[in-house]
């Protein structure tokens, strides 16, 4: 009788085959996945998983252990010569396994032309028939992390007992280097520093930069060194910020996401807006607030039985709403300062509220 496809995939990643993961977009849907990584590498110690992701999710992967090769898939700008090289390698790699993440057209195309012998992605439209195992994940797994690790079922994976953490690891030199930065900027490292970040793409994730001020000074109150960070195209709201607390603060420019992760890794506590920069802070294990506006903290925070890591929200009657655009606001200019130091000093202390 001849073996299943699923018992040959398992049979391949025991003796050594290899998985390629994706998530196209998004620096923070790129950390969720994590999760799954580790699961599959506990499940397959001796599988190679390699990673395709674009701009800071790729970014972001490069040097970490966990895989073999991490590609950074070409932007649209660059031209469909650079996409087919990318494609050329990746078909190179001879993958006994696709998981794709994103599963929109460009991804599912990108994944089904690898030629892995079982591909597996969301269960949507007409792009399911270039996957060899779509799936629909059930309405009962809402997590985020728990939805990642469905998608490994016909790898013989479940979601129970699996971790819904990710982990960055930081290595000495990049620990170094952001020992340095913090240095030359004025950071004494025997006392406890705290960061905040008050970017953010979506302004129904972005936490008014007034309330950050307000924390921010309530932070400065209690002695603590304060550090400022920024992602690209941010620098309106730390300049904001610096007009209201002065040179009270460290104000540290855009740096590439690995640096930003090892700042993150070297303070106290951070204070960051619902994106990706809050899933990075977590992943080097940080005590960390995360803000969340219209989003549900329930899918998007799969964090709080892990250690130090706390949502902060507040609970009106319109959300969590889900929308990108809202004339009000209030589910975020109605969280106070006070409610969100609350719960950064409480992680800091070691406790989750």
């Amino acid at each position: 009788m001849t073996a299943s496809l699923e018992t040959r995939i398992a049979d391949e990643l025991s003796q050594g085959g290899r998985v390629l993961v994706t998530r196209l977009l998004y620096l923070g849907d790129t950390i969720l996945t994590l999760p799954a990584v580790d699961a599959i590498k506990r499940h397959y110690p001796n599988a190679e998983v390699d990673y395709a992701a674009r701009g800071a999710g790729a970014d972001v992967l490069c040097g970490e252990p966990a895989f073999g090769m991490v590609f950074k898939i070409p932007e649209k700008e660059e031209g469909t010569r650079a996409m087919w090289r990318t494609l050329r390698q990746l078909r190179q790699r001879r993958y006994s396994v696709a998981i794709d993440y994103f599963s929109n057209p460009r991804s599912a195309l990108m994944v089904w032309l690898t030629r892995a012998r079982m591909r597996i992605g969301g269960d949507r439209r007409v792009r399911r028939r270039l996957y060899t195992h779509p799936i629909t994940t059930p309405p009962e797994i809402r997590r985020a992390s728990e939805h990642h690790l469905y998608y490994l079922h016909p790898l013989g994976i479940g979601v129970a007992g699996e971790s819904t953490k990710p982990t960055l690891n930081i290595s000495m030199a990049e620990r170094e280097g952001a020992a340095a930065v913090l240095r030359s900027a004025g950071i004494d490292s025997d006392k406890p520093a705290v960061g905040i970040h008050p970017g953010g793409k979506w302004e129904v994730k972005r936490w008014p930069v007034n309330r950050f001020t307000e924390l921010a000074g309530r932070l400065l109150s209690r002695s603590l060194q304060l550090v400022v960070m920024i992602g690209p195209g941010e620098e309106r709201f730390q300049s904001e910020l610096r007009d209201h607390i002065g040179d009270r603060a460290i104000y540290l420019p855009t740096l590439p996401i690995r640096d930003t992760a090892a700042i993150i890794e070297a303070l106290d506590g951070v204070v960051v807006c619902d994106g990706g920069i809050m899933h990075v802070a977590v992943a080097v294990g940080t005590p960390t607030v995360g803000i969340f506006g219209s989003a549900e903290p329930d899918i998007w925070f799969p964090y709080e039985e892990h250690g130090p890591y706390a949502p902060a929200w507040l609970d009106i009657e319109c959300r969590p709403c889900h929308s990108h655009v809202c004339d009000h606001l209030s589910c975020l200019r109605g969280l106070t300062a006070e409610a969100v130091e609350e719960k950064l000093l409480d992680v800091m202390r070691g406790g989750v509220s």
